[in-house]
């Protein structure tokens, strides 16, 4: 194929239907915003982390796209949408599997598109300052990356239960804002986004992302656990 795969086909298309499936499962409201969470916030990012950045972007991006044929209704952003479950897993994996460095420089770019873009399409609007503060998370998520490095993936590697929740965490925080920031950018370049729609959510979306990186952990440790101990290591050997 001309793709080093971290693991057999089969396993993706097992993630593509699991993710396919979860983006359209509803889970818990999120507090003051009227939304609703999908099970896709949580299991995309796991699906990264657990079958590596390539392979786990291959299956969220299938799976994202199944999605828009079942429920067309979802795809806010038309046929592009699929790139958001995609970037989500693909930098959660680059960052579970040791390739920081990669994973990080997606998250600075995407924060360079965000401020270019917002400068560029809020020019003159009221309440624009919002543009430099409103991603906070993201940036604390970066810092936290380029401070742990390539422990996350030895965290994850390890047999400590708390070592893995740490290492599961951060990763799938690393690839949930990241998707975050990509939907930022295409809702105010699609639909004109104002400044004062992210006014709104500015205190929603931290609980959001954190949560569903909690619940990623949640499930991910016992989860890889429970693999490890059948024998079934997915992803290819996390590199430190």
């Amino acid at each position: 194929m001309g793709m080093n795969l971290e693991v057999p086909i089969s396993y993706i298309a097992a993630g593509a239907a699991i993710v396919a499936l979860a983006n359209y499962i509803p889970t818990f409201p999120v507090i003051g915003s009227g939304a609703t969470m999908n099970a896709g916030m949580f299991v995309t990012p796991l699906i990264g982390i657990l079958l590596g950045p390539l392979s786990g972007m291959i299956a969220a991006a299938i799976g994202g796209l199944i999605g828009e044929f079942i429920a067309p209704y979802g795809a806010v952003f038309g046929p592009i949408t699929f790139l958001l479950p995609a970037t989500c897993a693909l930098v959660a994996g680059l960052v579970a599997f040791g390739r920081w460095k990669e994973g990080a420089s997606a998250e600075v770019i995407l924060l360079a598109v965000w401020y270019i873009l917002t400068s560029i399409w809020w020019q003159g609007q009221p309440g624009a300052e919002i543009r430099w503060y409103f991603p906070f998370l993201h940036i604390i998520a970066l810092v936290l990356v380029l401070i742990t490095g390539s422990k996350i993936a030895k965290w994850i590697a390890s047999e400590n239960r708390k070592k893995i929740a740490l290492g599961i965490f951060l990763a799938a925080l690393a690839g949930t804002i990241s998707e975050h920031l990509l939907g930022n950018a295409f809702f105010i370049v699609m639909y004109s986004g104002p400044a004062k729609v992210f006014a709104l959510v500015l205190f929603v979306y931290p609980i959001e992302r954190l949560l569903a990186a909690t619940i990623a952990t949640v499930i991910g440790v016992p989860l890889l656990l429970g693999l490890r101990k059948i024998g079934m290591e997915l992803g290819q050997k996390r590199s430190f």
